[in-house]
């Protein structure tokens, strides 16, 4: 009879979506409650030598609980893929390369909350995303977002299949990308995070993939306004690195 019991309350807090209190940064559930709303924009800037401010970005996402377990949302920014980089639409200052025009794509995106008890918590997810609009650069990303959390502590994976849907031969190939976040929130209203993980393309995932490392700190300004900051390398390590392509974000975020 014990054992009965002990199932039964696993299945309940596996169908019961994670909550967490207001100023709790690093417990924030992985989904939205049923008809709860968020948005984000992200300023999105090179921090390259002699490359400071151009390209700059002001890229816009939005969410919203479709269900106590299925969030919706639209996306521009490069943080709402977990990549570390510059130029997602819309760019207000355009340069030939991350940004060659006011807007060069966004997505949908789609997660789902399977998983929640204890300390971990698991939401697989899918995007359909426009990498580019000339050429055409259509593509699908499959994967699941999974978190640890411990006390003040908690790190977060968000790996996902990149799969090109046309024009692969112009750029748009499938790649793997691993992002990982170790975060801690030394108070109430603030935390801090470092991001890395594994980027390649299918093609050369051996010795073509490339690691980012950034830093981020996110503060809770009130009960539903969020600001961020963070500023790292797009490719520090990895035979692919690149120590001089730097990136910064600024981002005001909002949940009701």
């Amino acid at each position: 009879m014990q054992a009965l019991r002990a199932i039964g309350l696993a299945g309940v807090l596996a169908s019961a979506p994670a909550a967490a209190a207001p100023d709790d940064l690093v417990a924030r559930p992985l989904v939205l409650d049923a008809g709860q709303v968020a948005a984000r924009l992200v300023v999105e800037s090179s921090l390259a030598s002699k490359q400071v401010l151009a390209p700059l970005s002001l890229a816009p996402d939005a969410w919203w609980g479709a269900t106590a377990r299925w969030t919706l949302g639209i996306v521009h920014s490069d943080a709402s893929l977990d990549r570390v980089d510059f130029g997602a639409s819309a760019c207000v200052r355009t340069t030939p390369g991350a940004c060659p025009r006011v807007y060069h794509g966004g997505g949908l995106d789609a997660r789902y909350l399977a998983w929640a008890a204890g300390s971990f918590a698991v939401a697989p997810r899918a995007r359909l995303i426009v990498r580019e609009v000339g050429p055409w650069k259509p593509a699908a990303t499959l994967g699941a977002l999974a978190r640890w959390q411990r006390g003040r502590f908690a790190v977060t994976a968000d790996p996902y299949l990149q799969l090109g849907l046309a024009n692969t031969d112009r750029g748009n190939r499938s790649a793997l990308l691993v992002p990982v976040y170790f975060a801690v929130q030394p108070t109430c209203r603030w935390a801090l995070a470092l991001e890395t993980g594994y980027v390649s393309e299918l093609v050369v995932w051996r010795d073509g993939y490339h690691v980012p490392v950034a830093l981020s700190v996110t503060a809770r300004a009130t009960a539903h306004v969020d600001l961020g900051a963070q500023a790292g390398f797009t490719s520090l390590l990895g035979p692919q690195n690149n120590i001089q392509q730097r990136e910064m974000w600024l981002t005001l975020a909002w949940r009701r």
